[in-house]
């Protein structure tokens, strides 16, 4: 109703009639996070919060993200607004955050690049530990999705560009696919598909070659697979600003 208001309509009929484009635009202005619709049929709840709580079927779950969307940097556009924002989210561990940053660089638009995180990835990781504190132990399998995806653009990885992949559908796209991007469509339709019908993305290739081993994440040991031009399991931990935003949420939570 009120993002009803926000468009001037009043009922479904009018907002129906409206330009996609028109409520799209207006979408963005409301700064509104869109999500699935929870009607308590299908989804009983904010996702994110039941998940947490292990209100969720007793199943494996493979999680991950495309490289470049969903980055959270911070809103301010003076020091002492990004000091202030340290010490309103972190209260006594300001400190560190600034120092992460480089806050003593004085570097206004390095400090907040350095400061910029992968929302996706957080969240995942954020729900990696809850996963292993709670002791739910069901696997959890993580990837990065970062190839080259070529075009005139240089879109970089947008969001939803590993579902050409997945699904093995490149040939649908305009966007000049070649061998590699073939080769890597077929390994991640191979990991979803075993991953969908035994809850373990592992097994050999259309070819009759094991393909990479890709293990469960886990506080231990926080790995993922990256789909760059290749499959490759990369057992490399989250950055020291990563580690800090994780720990502050169970801090905080």
């Amino acid at each position: 109703v009120k993002f009803f208001d926000f468009m001037g309509v009043s009922t479904l009929e009018e907002a129906r009639a409206l330009d996609g484009e028109f409520v799209r635009e207006k979408l963005l202005e409301y700064q509104a996070f869109w999500g699935p619709v929870v009607d308590h049929k299908f989804v009983m709840g904010n996702v994110f919060e039941l998940f947490m709580e292990n209100k969720r079927l007793r199943v494996p779950v493979l999680l991950g993200q495309t490289s470049s969307e969903f980055f959270g940097t911070p809103e301010v556009s003076s020091l002492d607004e990004f000091k202030g924002m340290a010490e309103k989210l972190f209260g006594a561990d300001a400190s560190e955050f600034l120092k992460l940053c480089d806050f003593e660089s004085g570097d206004l638009e390095a400090m907040k690049k350095k400061a910029a995180v992968p929302t996706i990835e957080y969240a995942i990781r954020v729900l990696g530990k809850a996963n292993n504190d709670t002791g739910f132990d069901m696997p959890l399998y993580y990837y990065n999705f970062d190839p080259e995806i070529p075009g005139w653009d240089n879109p970089g990885t947008f969001h939803s560009a590993d579902l050409w992949f997945f699904f093995e559908t490149l040939a649908k796209c305009w966007r000049p696919f070649v061998g590699k991007h073939y080769d890597l469509a077929r390994e991640m339709s191979n990991y979803l598909a075993n991953f969908i019908g035994t809850g373990n993305p592992n097994g050999e290739d259309v070819t009759g070659e094991k393909m990479p081993q890709w293990d469960p994440y886990t506080v231990d040991a926080p790995y993922g697979m990256v789909f760059g031009d290749k499959s490759e399991f990369v057992k490399e931990q989250p950055s020291e600003l990563m580690h800090f935003l994780v720990n502050q949420y169970f801090k905080a939570n």
